[in-house]
């Protein structure tokens, strides 16, 4: 499990399992995760970094956490939503055009369970391709934005937008992994980015 996961999150995640453990008879077929530990895990297995956050200003803590580990390089954030900015009281300048920048902030539109990728679209990246943006993505999403698969995190895009379906619609599932293994060798050097997901509670 990975080191960002909170310890409250952690505790109720345990307290569940000990409960289906109880109800469940040895013979009986694996269960289901619940789907924010089974996109968790997923994600954390791809190499991507997850924050669970109960308060908007566990996520200003988080954001702030992960800027201090590049104390010399982050002098401009690539942000396309000032107003996430804003919420995440972002101390360093923003630009919109600098793809240079270290890193970038933004939300997204869904959170995939079945292999822990995040769909975003034009309102998060605008025109830009995933391999052109910073190396470094900061993501923050709600609890709401969970998905089973990405068919369903494209169909909630539709219902949303319906009026005006968005462009460059993709997912980010090519994370920095720790350390190349079978699994992840494929993808290494592709569009692989360093990602953390602060996951907020009823985020909007």
């Amino acid at each position: 499990m990975s080191k960002f996961w909170s310890k409250i999150f952690r505790k109720k995640t345990t307290l569940k399992e000990n409960i289906d453990e109880e109800e469940r008879g040895p013979h009986m077929p694996p269960k289901e995760l619940p789907i924010e530990q089974s996109f968790a895990q997923k994600f954390t297995a791809c190499g991507g970094k997850f924050v669970y956050c109960e308060k908007i200003q566990d996520a200003k803590d988080a954001f702030n956490s992960i800027i201090k580990q590049y104390p010399s390089e982050i002098r401009e954030l690539f942000c396309l939503d000032p107003i996430l900015a804003q919420k995440l009281d972002v101390g360093i300048t923003l630009t919109k055009t600098n793809l240079n920048a270290k890193a970038m902030l933004c939300s997204c539109e869904s959170i995939v369970a079945y292999d822990g990728s995040i769909v975003v679209c034009e309102r998060q990246l605008g025109s830009n391709k995933l391999a052109d943006l910073p190396e470094t993505l900061i993501v923050i999403a709600g609890t709401r934005q969970f998905s089973q698969t990405v068919s369903e995190g494209l169909k909630s895009i539709k219902n949303r937008y319906s009026d005006n379906i968005p462009l460059n619609i993709t997912s980010i599932k090519q994370f920095k992994p720790e350390v190349i293994s079978d699994e992840n060798y494929l993808n290494y050097g592709s569009s692989v980015k360093e990602v953390y997901l602060l996951l907020l509670e009823d985020f909007s």
